[in-house]
């Protein structure tokens, strides 16, 4: 999920008729995993029918309705390759992922369904053939998608910045690190709720948050990347308010860990290049309202 940033965001409510008339690039697989962790059976495994999943069809069918009834124009973004960067991320979320596994297995062979049901959503994956179902989806819908080249929240991000899409609907706060003028969260959990608490979508510009605390849009990478994000496990015991105040005070990371006797961060240069120069693709997005062709 990278960097937490909400400590420092400025965040304003959002009503969803805010939105109408514009084209706003979603997160996919971040709203995917949120359907399937949340609509589950008993066994916490997400809803099915016939055997086969389709948590993430309902969840997906509901929520973009919900946004064409209010004028939004949604444009999917899914993940392409990951960085390379990003392996040790993605293989401790493997590792979690198996030992969740293994313990809801024994749950469920106890018969104890209260624990199955806790674990299940942490057992989640978001199939190739559920993807390949969900675009397939969005095309009956007529509905735009498009695959990023690497981080579907970073390719959102530079197209928001072109102005080909008023807005990025994530949970991620490393959208703002990809220079996102605009975040949306909780956009497709607009009117749910969450631990018996309404969820409402939120908005973040990022040229507030920079101003508010002093920072550059290079700074706020470098704030970033001391926190952590997919590509760097950040440099130890600094979190969003300590790294600000040393950011603010040294003006790079570099200058922060010679203050402070640390190591700088490995490939520095590069994780850099990833927020402010991320692959996004040159074709231009389909028409308003048109999805792909299959």
């Amino acid at each position: 999920m990278g960097c937490n940033l909400r400590d420092l965001a400025v965040i304003e409510p959002l009503e969803m008729s805010d939105l109408s008339g514009q084209r706003v690039a979603v997160d996919t697989f971040l709203n995917a995993y949120q359907f399937i962790t949340s609509l589950t059976g008993e066994d916490g495994k997400p809803l099915s029918y016939n055997g086969k999943p389709v948590a993430h069809l309902m969840g997906f069918l509901d929520r973009t309705t919900m946004m064409l009834s209010e004028g939004i124009d949604p444009v999917y973004v899914f993940d392409g390759r990951p960085h390379e960067l990003k392996r040790e991320t993605l293989k401790g979320r493997r590792e979690r992922k198996m030992e969740a596994v293994s313990r809801w297995e024994a749950a469920v062979e106890a018969g104890d369904m209260t624990a199955a049901k806790k674990l299940g959503p942490q057992t989640a994956e978001y199939t190739p053939e559920m993807v390949a179902e969900t675009k397939r989806l969005f095309e009956l819908l007529g509905v735009t998608w498009v695959e990023a080249p690497m981080e579907a929240e970073g390719a959102a991000a530079v197209r928001c910045a072109r102005g080909e899409v008023g807005a990025v609907a994530s949970q991620d706060w490393d959208t703002l690190l990809y220079g996102a003028p605009v975040m949306i969260r909780n956009l497709l959990a607009h009117g749910t709720r969450r631990f018996g608490r309404p969820v409402r979508a939120e908005r973040v510009y990022l040229q507030e948050l920079l101003e508010e605390h002093g920072l550059t849009h290079e700074q706020l990478v470098d704030l970033g990347i001391m926190i952590g994000t997919d590509f760097h496990p950040g440099v130890k015991g600094i979190g969003p308010k300590t790294g600000l105040k040393l950011i603010r005070e040294h003006g790079t990371i570099e200058e922060v860990c010679q203050a402070k006797d640390k190591e700088v961060p490995e490939r520095l240069d590069e994780i850099r290049q990833l927020f402010l120069a991320h692959p996004t693709g040159d074709e231009p997005l389909p028409a308003a309202g048109m999805a792909d062709e299959p």
